[in-house]
């Protein structure tokens, strides 16, 4: 893009950042990204990266920062190689937090990192240190099979459901996503129906962990999607400590497909997805409405103690 040519002397040409193979995406990840030097960046002293976090904390309150891991490492592949085929390239760590956390201050800007993946030794420690906010989603916060209790989240965290890597809840109880997967030749037949007997048991272990919540359920694995278990999910993950909580707008509007899949390109429109719904009257509509209901219920009383105020 307009960036790539701008800042070419920057940037890495004859590679892309990428993600290598994990049970999220098997066949790794090609991003069509090309990585920024480590080396031009100490050497500009990182006006760089300091100009482009100014511009973008110039009018926010709060910074999401996609893939927080690059601040330690990115994975580069080499144009044209598969996924499988890259190799972790080292970033100046405490460096790139130090100019972080000054811009956060000037700009008076709160920062949430997404540590989601093969997260390097010592990085979450890191960032806690810098006063880096956690990203904790639903589907990954796991202990072996079962769910984590949000109880058991980080004060300093945003807590979400899905996110735009991942099928929106509803499409995720469907396994609509893994239904898009097959259709896209990425799982044969075999493939989809163990990610499918994975999925019923990923279901059975989610309700597992809120009845042992405390929630009051009324459905099973295979019980079809409603607003009400939209809303009871979701209840779930705002009763934690997590002091700020992430209403995804396609679970909002009932979407069942993902805005992103991860590891495609030109087999589906990413980033490019229309919401199938009019937002002009959907706060009054189901799900929308009873999700930020029992959102509303369940979060503690602003200033308490339970709120990490």
């Amino acid at each position: 893009g307009a960036e790539a040519w701008a800042a070419a002397g920057r940037l890495a040409t004859g590679a892309s950042i990428g993600a290598p193979p994990d049970l999220f995406a098997p066949q790794g990840q090609v991003w069509g990204l090309p990585p920024p030097n480590p080396h031009r960046w100490r050497a500009e002293a990182y006006r760089s990266f300091s100009d482009l976090l100014a511009v973008n904390m110039r009018h926010a309150g709060a910074l999401r920062i996609d893939h927080v891991l690059g601040l330690s490492r990115l994975f580069w592949v080499p144009e044209g190689a598969e996924g499988s085929e890259g190799a972790y390239v080292a970033y100046p760590r405490d460096d790139l937090l130090g100019v972080l956390a000054l811009e956060s201050r000037r700009a008076e800007c709160l920062v949430i990192g997404e540590d989601l993946g093969t997260v390097p030794d010592g990085l979450r420690d890191a960032l806690g240190a810098a006063g880096i906010y956690r990203y904790t989603v639903l589907p990954f916060e796991r202990e072996g099979a079962a769910f984590r209790p949000p109880s058991q989240y980080p004060p300093r965290a945003l807590a979400c459901v899905s996110t735009h890597d991942i099928a929106p809840i509803a499409g995720w109880w469907e396994g609509r996503d893994i239904g898009e997967r097959r259709a896209l030749r990425l799982l044969d037949p075999g493939g989809a129906e163990a990610a499918l007997s994975e999925r019923a048991a990923d279901k059975a272990a989610l309700l597992s962990a809120m009845a042992e919540a405390g929630c009051a359920l009324a459905w099973t694995p295979d019980s079809p999607f409603s607003a009400d278990l939209a809303a009871a999910i979701y209840g779930f993950v705002a009763a934690g400590p997590s002091q700020i909580v992430m209403l995804q707008v396609e679970d909002l509007v009932g979407e069942r497909v993902g805005v992103n899949l991860p590891g495609t390109d030109r087999e589906r429109p990413n980033w490019r997805k229309r919401l199938g719904a009019a937002l002009d009257g959907a706060p009054g509509v189901e799900p929308w409405r009873a999700i930020v209901a029992a959102v509303k219920q369940a979060r503690p009383p602003a200033g308490s103690a339970a709120s990490g105020q």
